[in-house]
Order: C-alpha cells, then sequence, then structure tokens
C-alpha cells in the first residue's frame, strides 16, 4: 500500500521471542532490511511511484534543398518544400527568420505557404528550419530568390477572319512592365494602311474591301523588342454593288466598274419532311443533309453559266427538326452550312452570283426563344412586329453571315441576302384580327387596332424597322453585302388574290428603309393583272433613284400554258415588258424542278424538257433582256 513496504518472511512470528539466539539473529536481520529500505526511498526522493526514463535531445536540422527555389516578384501565392533531414513534428520553417505555420511530412520534408505578399518585390530570401529544446537547433540556410519578371506582351484573338470592310477589336496586354503601353501595326506599317486595313491606337482593326492576309502586331512602347502578332484574313469583297446614276439606281461590277444587271434562275429543290408539330408538308430541300447532291448542282450551274445566266437564287430550310438549317443545340448546323458553303464555291467556279432566301427563322437552334414577350402576336406578326421576333431573325442572320465567314465561305459569290422571301402581315392573326385594343411593337410605338390609319401605320413603319433591324445585323459583320427583302403582288389598287389574308404594301415604306433594293415576284397568270396593274400595285415607280428593282419570280404554269414553246414565248415578254419600268434584273421560277417534286403549279421548269424557256431567257441568245 502507499507508503509501506513489505518484506515477506523478514519478521519473527511472535512465539519467537523466547529463543533467544535466533532473536539476535533476527533482530540483526531486520535491522539490515529497514536499513536497506530506507536508503532506497531516500534515493527516489522520497516518494513512493514510478519515475519517468531520461527524455533523448533532438537532432539537429538540415536543410538540403526547396521546391520551388525561385519566383518572379508579384506572382501568385504557393506552398513551398523543405527537403532535408533530421526533421520532428515539432520543426518549424522560417522565411527570413520569421516562424512560420509548418506541415510536417516526414524526417526529410516540411511545407509551409509563402503569400503574394512575401513575394512582392525583387530579392532573395533566406530559408531554414529550425528545432526546439532539448537539443534541435536551426539548420543551415538556402536562398529563396524572388526575381524581377521579364515583360510580356500577349494579343488576342491569336488568328482571326473577317469579311471585306470588317471591324475587329484586338486586345493586347503588357505584363510584368510599369509602362502599359502599345504600339499597332499592320503588316509592320504603324496604323496600318488603305491597303491593309488601319488600327487604332486601341487596337481596332477596319479591313480594306479587299482580300488580303495580314499580321496585326501590339509591340512594347518600353522595349520595341517585345511584341505579340495575329494572323488575319480578309476574305474577298461581293462583287456586285449599286450605285447612283442620273436617273435610276443600277448594279455595277466592283471590279470592273461595269454596269451588271442579274440575269438568272430560282434553283429549287423539294421533298417531304416532318414539320415541329408531326405534320409532314413539302418543303425546300436543297442543302438539307443527306438531301444536298453537289453533282447535281455542278451540273446545273455549268448549264446555267453556258446560257450565259449570271445569278442563281436559293432557299434555306428551317422548317424542321432534323437535317435543316437549325441546329437543335443551339444556333446554325455545321453540316448544313458545309453544302451550302460546297454550293457557293460550285457558284463561284461557274461565274454565278446566289440569293439566299427563307421564308422564316430556324424552328430549331434558340432563336425562337426570343417569342416569350410576344403574347399580343401571332404567326408572322411575331417575326414582322414583335421585339422578340424581330430580334429572332437579326440573330439568325448575325449567325449565318459569322459561320460563313469563320467557314472562309466565297462571300463573293453571295448577290444578296434576302430577308424574306415575300413579306406579310397575315390579318387572320394577332393583332391585326383585333379591332380594338393598343398595340406596342418592336419600334416602340403605340398603335390603335381600332383605327384603319394607325393599323396601316403600325404594318409601314414595321417593315422600316425589321428591314433595318436585320440589314444593320448583317453589315456590321458583311459592309460589302447587298441586302433586299421580297414581295408578292399586293392586292389594290388592282383587286387580286381576293379573300387572301396576307396583306404588305411596299411603298412607301421600302423606300424610307435601308434596303438596298427591292425584289418583286409579279406572275403572268391567265385572267391575272397586266404587267401595268402589278407595277400599280407595288407602287415603285418613281422610288427607283436609290433601291433598284429586280423581279426575281416570274413562273409560267403549265395549266395555263400547256405548250412549252408557248410557255417560253410568254416568260419572254412578261421580261420584255418589265424594261419598260426600269427593272433591273430577273429570276426565273424555276431552273429544273421536276413535276413530281413541286406542289403548286406545277410551273414549267426552265431546263428541262426542250429547254425551250432557258434558251428564250438566255443572255447568250438574247443579250438585250429588254428584246424579243
Amino acid at each position: 500500500m502507499p507508503g509501506h513496504i513489505e518484506f515477506e518472511d523478514a519478521f519473527c512470528p511472535p512465539g519467537s521471542l523466547a529463543a533467544a539466539p535466533r532473536w539476535v539473529t533476527y533482530v540483526l536481520a531486520c535491522t539490515i532490511l529497514c536499513t536497506t529500505a530506507l536508503g532506497c526511498l531516500a534515493g527516489c526522493g522520497g516518494q513512493t511511484g514510478s519515475s519517468s526514463p531520461p527524455v533523448n535531445p533532438n537532432p539537429t536540422p538540415t536543410a538540403t534543398s526547396l521546391n520551388p527555389g525561385s519566383a518572379f516578384a508579384g506572382g501568385a501565392a504557393f506552398t513551398i518544400t523543405v527537403t532535408g533531414a533530421s526533421f520532428v513534428p515539432s520543426s518549424i520553417v522560417q522565411w527570413n527568420g520569421h516562424a512560420r505555420v509548418t506541415t510536417f511530412g516526414s524526417s526529410t520534408s516540411l511545407q509551409t505557404a509563402v503569400t503574394g505578399a512575401d513575394i512582392a518585390a525583387a530579392g532573395t530570401v533566406m530559408v531554414n528550419v529550425a528545432t526546439p529544446a532539448p537539443g534541435g537547433g536551426t539548420s543551415n540556410g538556402l536562398t529563396f530568390t524572388i526575381n524581377q519578371p521579364v515583360p510580356v506582351v500577349t494579343i488576342s484573338p491569336a488568328t482571326a477572319i473577317l469579311a471585306a470592310g470588317g471591324q475587329l477589336q484586338f486586345n493586347g496586354q503588357v505584363a510584368n512592365s510599369q509602362n502599359l503601353a502599345l504600339t499597332w501595326t499592320v503588316n509592320g506599317i504603324v496604323g496600318g494602311g488603305t491597303t491593309v486595313g488601319t488600327i487604332s491606337a486601341t487596337g481596332l482593326y477596319v479591313a480594306p474591301t479587299a482580300q488580303i492576309d495580314v499580321t496585326i502586331s501590339a509591340i512594347s512602347q518600353a522595349d520595341a523588342s517585345l511584341s505579340a502578332s495575329a494572323n488575319l484574313s480578309v476574305l474577298p469583297p461581293h462583287v456586285i454593288a449599286i450605285r447612283p446614276t442620273t436617273a435610276l439606281a443600277e448594279f455595277f461590277n466592283r471590279t470592273t466598274g461595269n454596269a451588271f444587271l442579274p440575269r438568272g434562275s430560282n434553283y429549287i429543290r423539294l421533298a417531304a419532311q416532318t414539320y415541329p408539330d408531326g405534320s409532314v408538308n413539302i418543303s425546300h430541300s436543297t442543302f438539307n443533309v443527306g438531301l444536298y447532291n453537289p453533282a447535281a448542282a455542278d451540273t446545273s450551274l455549268n448549264n446555267m453559266q453556258a446560257g450565259g445566266y449570271n445569278i442563281v437564287r436559293v432557299f434555306l430550310n428551317g422548317c424542321c427538326h432534323d437535317n435543316a438549317l437549325g441546329n437543335p443545340a443551339g444556333g446554325l448546323s455545321s453540316a448544313y452550312l458545309t453544302n451550302l458553303v460546297d454550293f457557293l464555291e460550285r457558284a463561284k467556279k461557274h461565274g454565278i452570283a446566289a440569293i439566299l432566301t427563307s421564308d422564316w427563322v430556324p424552328i430549331v437552334g434558340g432563336y425562337t426563344d426570343n417569342y416569350g414577350a410576344c403574347t399580343q402576336f401571332s404567326n408572322y406578326n411575331t417575326l414582322n412586329l414583335c421585339a422578340g421576333g424581330v430580334k429572332a431573325v437579326s440573330l439568325f442572320f448575325r449567325d449565318l453571315v459569322q459561320d460563313l465567314i469563320n467557314a472562309k465561305a466565297p462571300l463573293d459569290a453571295i448577290f444578296a441576302y434576302e430577308l424574306r422571301n415575300e413579306y406579310f402581315n397575315d390579318f387572320n392573326f394577332p393583332p391585326l384580327s383585333s379591332t380594338s385594343g393598343m398595340v406596342t411593337t418592336a419600334d416602340g410605338q403605340t398603335y390603335d387596332m381600332s383605327s384603319t390609319t394607325s393599323r396601316q401605320q403600325m404594318m409601314d413603319n414595321g417593315l422600316i424597322y425589321f428591314t433595318n433591324q436585320v440589314r444593320a445585323e448583317i453589315v456590321a459583320l458583311d459592309p460589302t453585302a447587298l441586302v433586299e427583302v421580297g414581295f408578292f403582288v399586293p392586292q389594290s389598287p388592282n383587286p387580286t388574290r381576293l379573300g387572301d389574308p396576307r396583306v404588305i404594301t411596299v411603298y412607301p415604306a421600302m423606300a424610307n428603309s435601308t434596303a438596298d433594293f427591292v425584289s418583286i415576284h409579279p406572275y403572268p397568270f391567265v385572267g391575272g393583272l397586266t404587267f401595268a396593274q402589278y407595277v400599280q400595285n407595288f407602287g415603285f415607280v418613281g422610288f427607283q433613284q436609290q433601291k433598284p428593282v429586280m423581279l426575281e419570280e416570274f413562273g409560267v404554269l403549265e395549266s395555263d400554258y400547256p405548250d412549252e414553246a408557248t410557255a417560253a414565248s410568254i416568260a419572254q415578254d412578261w421580261q420584255v415588258q418589265s424594261c419598260a419600268y426600269d427593272v433591273k434584273g430577273w429570276s426565273f421560277w424555276t431552273w429544273d424542278t421536276s413535276n413530281t417534286e413541286q406542289v403548286d403549279g406545277p410551273f414549267w421548269p426552265a431546263d428541262l424538257g426542250a429547254a425551250r424557256i432557258a434558251n428564250a431567257l438566255s443572255p447568250a441568245s438574247r443579250p438585250d433582256p429588254c428584246m424579243n
């Protein structure tokens, strides 16, 4: 028990005192044992518990390397590893003599954090390891170097493609320098020039209106040996432009300066396709993935070229979910655009420029998501009059033009972008189906649906606003492009299309828009209007000083003229009649669409049968379209 030491068998039993000899011996033995026990207690400091063994001293640490061993001044925080020997869990890394929070890895590895403030300025830092007593000590020091960073110039984007006359903002930066100023050059010319394009002091590049490859450089003003460069390709400009004359506006060739008279046809392919509502309809399929036929397209273009034709009109199809222009994942289908680019390359090879047209924005691709606030609008009225609809069309054309540029499509093989095959408003759908209430449209104006005058003003202003907004998106990316809008015949003043809820008044609205020219679609139907009456309904006479008028659709129904020779004569005469009203170009409907493809009509194809219509309208056989 505590405070008591027992010596087993050390005491004699009580009755042993009677034997004197043994007693003496026993007393002596007890005395010796007690003396020994007291000596043991004294040696233990008088304590009766067990004692701790002696403590071994900590080893002296040794540092052999740092990882990393250097950094650039002004850099980001990082973790440094000290490698050495004889480290213990209590060892501490010291940074210029200051203890740092240390992570023990092993007897040969320690880590600590280095902050941005630790390396804010260039210089050197002594790093060592300290181990506390008993023993321990401080290791040898290792030098950590903080280097002055080398100035670096960067530029973005590193590569780019622009349409002729296009603009691109380059971003340049100087790192690790007090002087951030840059000098911008194009092909080594400070600020660039007319032939190579110009660049501002802030890096805004404006391309020339000619094809060229250039190098854009950003050069440090503090050290001219420091620079960064980007490669940029400028695509060829559109070949055809418009200029005013003393009388009327005309098309002309940018390269030769000669007047240009567009003469061509509509290249149409049709196929059954499934619409989003599940219905199956015949729609344009010229460039559909899996249906595009490059060999057939090349044959048709070759025949057009042989006849002296110089333009072709084609439709882009966004009607459906699969294999059409829209990409369900967003934007436009790259496979569809690949087909379109192939066609443009073939057209260019044959000296033919294409008019790109469509009826609607792609159903998929995210464009229709902009309709959310268009609760007062429906059908085509949404696209024409609602801000979300106009935005959808603008975004579609922006993507189309940008994707063509990115694909290095031959923009010089595009005659024009047509914003709508046939623009109209529909009285069967809101807001025109309402005869009361106020409606605010895309142009920010509010119109009274009970007022005939206000309704007409809404449609006229809507046409101008739509045209101006969408055209602006196109020419921002492709400044030398021509932009147009197409129209079927208005219903008055000469009555036609009776009962048709689709309404349009073309002029004077189009004359007040930024469109480059106007496309009209009068057909020589039996029992229909005369060409003179069509002209009255379109109302373009007196408005052609700045914007030419083209007859981009005119065809001959087989049911009206069953004989091909007669049909050819009718087509030719229609063209001649249009010359009296200064029409500046023609595109026949259609070139070679078979009867089995056609839904409407059928119409006589120019280059099928005996190709009598193709020959009758051919610039090769009739250089003057205004003479029979």
